[in-house]
């Protein structure tokens, strides 16, 4: 989620890019950098790396400089590979200083790539994937006839979604532009040209706006544009009008940050998963225990939790005990430390947080460091207190989450916590490499499924018009149904403040069933998964009370639905992975209720969006 911005031609300056950058600060970031090229002296590069702080920093240095500029590059970084420190700023040059670049996205295949490089003297000064496609531009460059043929070259070497703009001391005044299945656009004004990762950078600068194609890169020069395929065949570009004011560009056109971040759940994911897995079936964590081989030994898993970070581990639990029989123990985080927990030093401790400060988690950290246990962090952002203190980080890369209630970094976080399964159930010879490498590829095509179920927005909000002036809201599930439901209504409890409860199916009978009447909604979660068929009698009971039903299923079981009741399709798949596609409608439901009561779904009243109090 790093913000992009670029400039060439007559009107070109540090305060364009800073102020594009400034303009992109709702994306979230921990450092910032800027790189400007002038005909005569070359590059000038500042860097800052104070968090978000760091703009203030870069606008005071950069605005030192006087020169003539004729071109720049601009960025603001969101860790992913390497921690949040001055030399893992962007840009990056190369070996010999002569090509600068800003990356947003993944370079699933780096590791590969920069061993190549340092095999034949390539000499970093990162941690990032990001500075080995500089060397990559700088190794292909002798060979290519200019920088935009070496691009192509190298862009067909690389795997991961990303885009990425680069610049050459050899061609002053001439960027390159590279953009796979992540967000670039092009604008002028008829004297600069642009290239920027959201439009607010370059809303109130450019007056036409030009789409980039996947798979394409796009020449920008003081006298024009040109797109190019990888065989650097031109391919006309294709113009847009935009009417947003800022504030909705920044939302990317979405009338709230929590309706833009559900969409945004396919690339999270995709990116959480990207490159995690190597050939054997070991799992790449962000920062490794010191001694691996201590995963070999553990004989108990302990995840702690809160919310809807707290559901999912809950999903992770059946996972791993599944895969490994390993037994899993399951915390509220503000509970672990006060129930002497029995850990040892063949213990994992899974803290799962959104953004690693959760106080109560990061309190169950240390405990669990003082009882002797191992510990791994799964957590959104990089550097935080979380990860500094845990012995290994796995970082899911949803980028910043702004809507208070949890969407994107919760199925991020599911992902993130079914390739630990896997890995836990490799290492303790459960499943063999080519079982693990099977379900990881289930796992990566989880993401094109989320996006067919985004297409029931309009259907959810159809539902929401109906049941949404209801008192009361039940969602029941079985095995990984349970944590779905208790997520489900955890979101329409926060964001629309009706009475909402999660509950497994099979306790109906035991208390909850009283509460039943024609003025309750049930969801109930019956994909298929392992107990369908006992859901399925749930819903029974329920329709015995004659209360609203709302089924969610999958495709080919509508008939288990009478013609007053509700049935919404999601795609089937493994059932272990189905709760990150089965919460999505819920998600979806529980904005549209809150939307039609007026309420603000980005700040829903009472909550914060890290909780560091106890």
């Amino acid at each position: 989620m790093c913000g992009i911005i670029a400039v060439t031609g007559e009107g070109a300056s540090v305060e364009i890019l800073t102020t594009g950058l400034r303009r992109l600060e709702y994306r979230g970031y921990d450092s910032a950098g800027v790189v400007v090229q002038t005909r005569s002296d070359g590059f000038a590069r500042y860097r800052a790396a104070g968090g978000t702080k760091s703009l203030v920093a870069l606008e005071e240095e950069a605005g030192r400089y006087h020169g003539e500029i004729i071109s720049g590059i601009g960025h603001t970084r969101w860790a992913t590979h390497g921690g949040p420190t001055l030399f893992n700023a962007h840009p990056h040059f190369d070996c010999l200083e002569e090509i600068a670049i800003v990356h947003n996205g993944i370079l699933e295949n780096f590791r590969e790539l920069k061993e190549d490089l340092l095999a034949v003297g390539h000499v970093f000064s990162s941690e990032t994937d990001t500075e080995v496609i500089a060397h990559l531009i700088e190794a292909q460059l002798p060979f290519s006839r200019n920088l935009a043929a070496a691009v192509a070259i190298v862009a067909k070497r690389m795997r991961g979604a990303m885009a990425f703009v680069v610049a050459s001391a050899g061609e002053p005044g001439v960027l390159v532009g590279f953009k796979r299945m992540a967000p670039m656009v092009i604008g002028t004004d008829g004297k600069s040209w642009f290239l920027a990762s959201d439009i607010p950078a370059i809303l109130d600068r450019a007056s036409t706006f030009y789409h980039i194609d996947d798979e394409h890169i796009v020449i920008l020069k003081p006298s024009g544009a040109v797109m190019c395929d990888l065989d650097l065949h031109e391919v006309p570009l294709e113009s847009f009008s935009v009417d947003w004011t800022l504030e909705s560009a920044e939302r990317s056109g979405f009338d709230d940050f929590m309706s833009k971040e559900i969409f945004e759940q396919p690339g999270a994911l995709r990116d959480t998963l990207a490159g995690r897995m190597t050939p054997d079936g070991s799992l790449v964590l962000d920062e490794q225990p010191a001694d691996p081989d201590l995963w070999a030994r553990i004989n108990k898993v302990f995840i702690v939790a809160c919310g809807t970070s707290y559901h999912a581990g809950m999903v992770a639990k059946y996972a791993i005990e599944h895969w490994t029989k390993i037994p899993v123990e399951l915390d509220i985080s503000s509970e672990f430390r006060y129930r002497d927990p029995v850990v040892d030093e063949r213990t994992l401790v899974v803290a799962v947080s959104q953004s690693g400060e959760t106080l109560d988690t990061l309190a169950a950290l240390h405990e669990a460091r003082n009882l002797g246990a191992q510990t791994l962090a799964v957590c959104n952002v990089v550097g935080s207190s979380m990860a500094r203190l845990a012995d290994a980080v796995l970082y899911t890369r949803a980028g910043p989450e702004v809507g208070v209630a949890a969407t994107k970094t919760h199925t991020s976080q599911i992902g993130a916590l079914m390739m630990l399964a896997l890995q836990l159930a490799k290492v303790k010879g459960q499943l063999y490499p080519q079982e693990v490498q099977e379900l990881y590829r289930q796992l990566l095509s989880l993401p094109n499924k989320m996006s067919e179920v985004l297409e029931l927005w309009e259907e959810m909000r159809a539902l929401a018009l109906r049941y949404g002036g209801r008192s009361r809201f039940y969602f029941i599930g079985r095995h990984v149904g349970y944590p779905v439901a208790l997520e489900g209504a955890l979101k329409l409890k926060e964001i629309s403040y009706l009475p909402a409860e999660g509950y497994p199916a099979g306790e109906l009978k035991h208390g909850a069933i009283a509460m039943l009447d024609a003025d309750a909604v049930v969801f109930a979660l019956a994909t298929r998964t392992r107990l369908y068929e006992k859901v399925m009698s749930n819903i029974e009971e329920v329709r015995a009370r004659s209360s609203s039903i709302v089924v969610l299923g999958n495709p080919g079981d509508e008939s288990v639905v009478n013609a007053d009741e509700s049935f919404v399709a999601v795609p089937q798949v493994h059932p272990l992975f189905a709760p990150i596609v089965d919460v999505i409608p819920l998600q979806m439901f529980a904005y549209h209720v809150a939307r039609g009561l007026g309420n603000d779904v980005d700040r829903p009243r009472n909550l914060a969006k890290t909780v560091t109090v106890e």
